[in-house]
C-alpha cells in the first residue's frame, strides 16, 4: 500500500478515553491524522466500510469482538490496511496469536509518545513484509541509540527487518551459502536479498556493502 503523510489512523479500544489520548499524542506528531475511534470490533469493522485508514490500532480485550476476531476479519475484508494491536500486556502468547492473526505489530499503550510514533512510521513503511514490530520490554519508554538508528534507516531505505539481518551478517564476513544455514533460508533467497540491498543502497557490490555498513554504524 503506497501512502503519503499524514498517516490517517482509527483507534478501537472500549476504553474511550484511552483512546482519546493515543490520538491527541499522535496527532501532536504532525504526520498523523486520528480518524475515529470505535469501542469496539464489531462497531470498528462497520466504520471502515465508510472511512479508509492507513492504519488501524486495535486494542485486544474489547467487548463483543476481540481484537484477535476483530483483526482477522480486517486483514479479510480490508487487507490493504495496517493493524497494530495496542495493549498494556507485554505477553509473548498474546503477541504470537496477533501475529498470526494477521497484524503487523504489536506495541505496549504506556510506551513513550516519540517510541510509539517511530514504531508506527517504521510499521507504516514497511507494510506486510514478514516484519513484526513489538516491544520486548514493558519497562522500556526510550528506544535506545542503536535501534533508533536502525529504525531511521529502515524508513530511508525500504529495508525490512530480514534484509538487515542479511546486512549485518555480510558485515560479518559471511558469505550467501553461510547466511542461509544461519537463518534458515535457502541460498537464493539470500542472494535475492543480496541484489535487492545492493539496489535499496545504489551500491555496486559487497565491498561497497560492507563499508556502507561501517560508515552508517549498521551493526
Amino acid at each position: 500500500m503506497t501512502y503519503s503523510p499524514p498517516i490517517k489512523i482509527v483507534i478501537a479500544d472500549d476504553q474511550v478515553i484511552v483512546a482519546e489520548g493515543i490520538g491527541v499524542m499522535l496527532e501532536q506528531q504532525e504526520d498523523f491524522e486520528l480518524m475515529g475511534i470505535a469501542s469496539n470490533g464489531e462497531k470498528l469493522l462497520h466504520m471502515l466500510n465508510s472511512v479508509q485508514p492507513h492504519m488501524v490500532l486495535l486494542d485486544l480485550n474489547m467487548p463483543v469482538l476481540d481484537g484477535f476476531a476483530t483483526c482477522t476479519q480486517i486483514r479479510e475484508k480490508f487487507p490493504e490496511i495496517i493493524v497494530v494491536a495496542l495493549t498494556t500486556y507485554d505477553d509473548d502468547k498474546m503477541r504470537q496469536r496477533i501475529k498470526a492473526a494477521g497484524a503487523a505489530g504489536m506495541l505496549l499503550k504506556y510506551t513513550s509518545s516519540t517510541d510509539l510514533a517511530v514504531k508506527l512510521r517504521l510499521i507504516m513503511a514497511s507494510g506486510y513484509n514478514g516484519t513484526f514490530v513489538s516491544d520486548e520490554s514493558g519497562d522500556k519508554t526510550e528506544i535506545d541509540e542503536q535501534t533508533n538508528r536502525n529504525d531511521v534507516f529502515l524508513l530511508k531505505h525500504k529495508i525490512s527487518e530480514r534484509e538487515l539481518d542479511v546486512v549485518r551478517l555480510i558485515a560479518e564476513g559471511l558469505n550467501s551459502e553461510e547466511i542461509a544455514k544461519k537463518l534458515f533460508l535457502s541460498e537464493h533467497t539470500i542472494k535475492t536479498h543480496r541484489k535487492n540491498i545492493l539496489e535499496k543502497l545504489n551500491l555496486n557490490n559487497t565491498a561497497e556493502l560492507v563499508n556502507f555498513i561501517h560508515k552508517h554504524k549498521l551493526l
